[in-house]
């Protein structure tokens, strides 16, 4: 769970850019148009165990599907972190969401909804978000 803090924390410390709706003319896409790339990292590990594949589809179908209707990705992936109190490296399995949306506050609400329901649900400590403003075309 640490490597979803640490990245966090150096994400932060390197100047991250507020995504707006303003900042999205930003690119010149040469096909498609300008959207917000968000990527949620969930970690599957919580006290006493592990989230399951069940208990994930579930969360997915109450609580990710309602808010990203359009679609979304879930990816299956290994994080990495080093773990203070071993001073060894830790993984852990883990899901990133990826959702491509508009940039605008109600998007960005509906993915601070979804990174709370997940924390709430699994104690975690956190749910990493990055977004990137990316060029995209269906």
């Amino acid at each position: 769970m640490r490597v979803f803090v640490a990245a966090a924390a150096i994400a932060l410390s390197a100047g991250c850019v507020h995504v707006n709706e303003t900042s999205l003319a930003a690119p010149a896409c040469r096909v498609g148009a300008p959207m917000v790339e968000t990527m949620l990292y969930m970690g599957m590990l919580r006290p006493g165990g592990s989230v399951s594949r069940f208990e994930f589809q579930q969360f997915v179908e109450r609580d990710v599907v309602p808010r990203w209707k359009e679609g979304f990705t879930i990816i299956d992936a290994q994080g990495l972190w080093l773990s203070d109190q071993r001073n060894i490296t830790e993984r852990e399995p883990s899901r990133i969401l990826v959702r491509l949306h508009d940039g605008s506050a109600g998007a960005s609400a509906r993915v601070e909804e979804i990174r709370a329901a997940y924390i709430n649900a699994f104690e975690q400590d956190a749910v990493l978000r990055t977004d990137r403003v990316t060029c995209a075309d269906f």
